[in-house]
């Protein structure tokens, strides 16, 4: 298996035999360079700890770099992302813009920032996605209130940088999700905002933070809307562990704190009060009825998937 990014590869084989044979192909067709084991690759450090049988990535150099670039060095960190509760909003577009605002916004690296939070976000760090997801939707309208908050998220990366992702070790590899929705989040479309994310027996490998592309009418419903996209993420994941033969005999766990969702994908019978339910959200239920997925419910406290969406207290940001 290999991970190709224009000119960079990365491969992984089961054997080094294998991967001498595969260099050695590469080489008969082109000239390339060959760096040994990953150390660092695309702005990801890589640590490799042979006793326990660990990988951590982590990106604290382009941290470092991005911190510096945007001036804050000598900034106070933080530890949570955002104010618990915090509700920003798109400017009124009727309204024009003073020309002071308009200046500021001319020459502030709002895009630039926010860019370079998305790729640590989706490379290493999972805990800032739910913040970028909502930075991002301000792209061409953002005002002073939004450059605070991606300030802040740089703030706190400032003070996490050291922390890294740790995957592998010796736990059973064993596939676990977490789905969680906060019901109509955006004041501004009543959308919901969607959550979920896997660890394979250590570290999280999968996450996802982003706005509901239907209207929910209920709690439920929303909850039920996050299986269905957890779902389709975790026969994904199933499907390429068992190309990669680690095929997963038993069935995926995906947790959520809504018993009534968990019923609901259990229940092929129907009822008339989730009959307006979109087809397609019922995809869930023909993955737990195949055995591939099993809906577990658990305290919302145990959720974490309820960090992708919205705001949490230090306490609870911080426990999950």
């Amino acid at each position: 298996m290999f991970a190709l990014h224009v000119d960079d590869i990365i491969s992984a084989t089961s054997t080094p035999k294998e991967n001498q044979c595969f260099k050695k192909e590469l080489k008969l067709c082109w000239e390339i360079s060959d760096l040994g084991p990953t150390k660092h690759v695309l702005g990801i450090a890589i640590m490799w700890d042979f006793n326990v049988k660990t990988i951590t990535l982590s990106q604290m150099a382009l941290i470092n770099k991005v911190v510096e670039q945007f001036h804050q060095i000598n900034a106070h960190s933080v530890n949570t992302l955002m104010v618990a509760s915090l509700q920003l909003q798109t400017p009124d577009k009727t309204i024009l813009v003073p020309k002071e605002i308009a200046m500021w916004i001319q020459w502030t690296p709002y895009c630039s920032l926010i860019g370079s939070l998305m790729y640590i976000a989706v490379a290493t760090q999972p805990d800032i996605s739910y913040a970028i997801e909502r930075l991002s939707s301000y792209l061409n309208c953002y005002r002073p209130e939004h450059w605070e908050a991606a300030i802040r998220v740089l703030h706190y990366l400032k003070g996490t940088r050291t922390l890294g992702l740790v995957l592998g070790g010796s736990n059973p590899v064993q596939l676990l999700g977490y789905s969680d929705s906060d019901y109509a989040n955006c004041i501004e479309t009543s959308c919901s905002i969607v959550g979920y994310c896997f660890s394979l027996g250590s570290g999280m490998i999968s996450w996802c933070s982003r706005k509901g592309q239907t209207i929910a009418d209920s709690t439920c419903y929303a909850k039920y809307m996050a299986l269905h996209e957890a779902a389709r993420e975790a026969v994904f994941l199933r499907e390429m562990l068992e190309e990669l033969d680690f095929a997963l005999l038993d069935a995926t766990p995906i947790c959520c704190n809504n018993s009534v969702a968990v019923i609901l994908s259990e229940d092929h019978i129907g009822h008339p009060r989730v009959k307006h339910i979109r087809v397609k959200y019922h995809y869930v239920r023909d993955q737990v009825w195949v055995g591939l997925l099993v809906a577990r419910s658990i305290q919302l406290e145990d959720n974490t998937a309820d960090i992708f969406t919205k705001p949490l207290g230090c306490v609870d940001f911080l426990c999950l």
